[in-house]
């Protein structure tokens, strides 16, 4: 079996699996070093949702980490990947989904396209989300808008992710 067979799921791998990526893994760059399988399928919406910081990243990001809500009229953009079944436990790992106690667990989401198509997905929420929310540093709201900026999310919604108040606190990043 080659590199490329395992990366794109060989025979008897996990299926390839569509994925909606709202945070850090917005950025393509941040997304391949867990998933370099990753393909770019669209830009999606999520309704009714809205986008939180709602756990502590400390030792990678020094602050508020992204998490997604149930929000009635809200809506969050992201992006649609298709990723490749061995690396879906990557993606699990990356996502804390196997610590004790767990950061994230795997969430089905129903997201639409602009162009009308529906799309039942595989997200991520935080298992325990702190109710007040913390805030993000500005090193992982840069990385979030870089990688919004790049697949050209909607004007709005990037006018409102800049308008998230980071922490101050410098340092961290991928990995």
């Amino acid at each position: 079996m080659t590199t490329a067979d395992t990366a794109l799921g060989a025979p008897g791998a996990d299926p390839d699996f569509l994925y909606f990526a709202f945070g850090s893994n917005l950025d393509e760059a941040r997304l391949h070093i867990h998933c370099p399988s990753a393909r770019m399928v669209s830009i999606a919406r999520l309704a009714d949702h809205r986008l939180a910081f709602t756990i502590e990243s400390r030792n990678t990001w020094h602050g508020g980490v992204a998490d997604i809500l149930p929000s009635a009229g809200d809506e969050v953009w992201g992006a649609l990947w298709v990723i490749g079944g061995a690396h879906s436990r990557p993606l699990d790992e990356q996502e804390g989904v196997f610590r004790d106690p767990p950061a994230y667990r795997r969430y089905r989401v129903t997201v639409e396209t602009p162009a009308g198509d529906v799309v039942t997905c595989r997200a991520y929420r935080v298992v325990a989300p702190h109710p007040e929310g913390i805030p993000p540093s500005p090193t992982y709201k840069q990385t979030i808008l870089r990688g919004a900026r790049a697949l050209a999310l909607p004007a709005d919604y990037l006018t409102a992710l800049e308008s998230i108040e980071d922490n101050g606190v410098t340092g961290g990043g991928a990995h």
